[in-house]
């Protein structure tokens, strides 16, 4: 959510049980027919309950997520992409002493290991983008 004020907003205002959280807060000089004035521009998150760093993280990528624009083309290619990353890997279903047999007997050279940390880091952003 996006807010706009004529004075700072300050970090934190508490409301109805609520904390709105306000970030990327900054201020440019406007005239308009009231003049030559501030104005304060700033994202706003809602947080319940005591504040937190995970729950003001939480809030900011729920916002982020909430922002973005649908393109149904987009998400069908990237729940393909996933799916396919996951069902490719070579570990997606090892135990970690089998991982750790399968590292042993196919990563033996520079080659190899970038081979392996290219799966791996396309496992790793797979679940990234499954988990939001």
């Amino acid at each position: 959510m996006k807010g706009q004020s004529d004075t700072n907003p300050g970090n934190f205002v508490k409301s109805n049980g609520k904390t709105q959280v306000n970030y990327n807060i900054t201020s440019k000089e406007v005239t308009d027919e009231h003049g030559t004035r501030i104005v304060w521009n700033y994202d706003i998150v809602e947080v319940e309950g005591k504040v937190t760093k995970a729950k003001v993280i939480e809030a900011m990528q729920k916002a982020d997520a909430d922002s973005s624009e649908i393109v149904p083309d987009d998400i069908a290619t990237q729940h393909s992409d996933v799916k396919s990353a996951l069902v490719l890997s070579a570990i997606a279903n090892k135990t970690y002493a089998q991982a750790d047999a399968y590292i042993d007997a196919n990563v033996t050279d520079l080659a190899s290991a970038k081979t392996f940390l290219k799966t791996l880091t396309r496992v790793v952003l797979a679940i990234l983008k499954r988990t939001g």
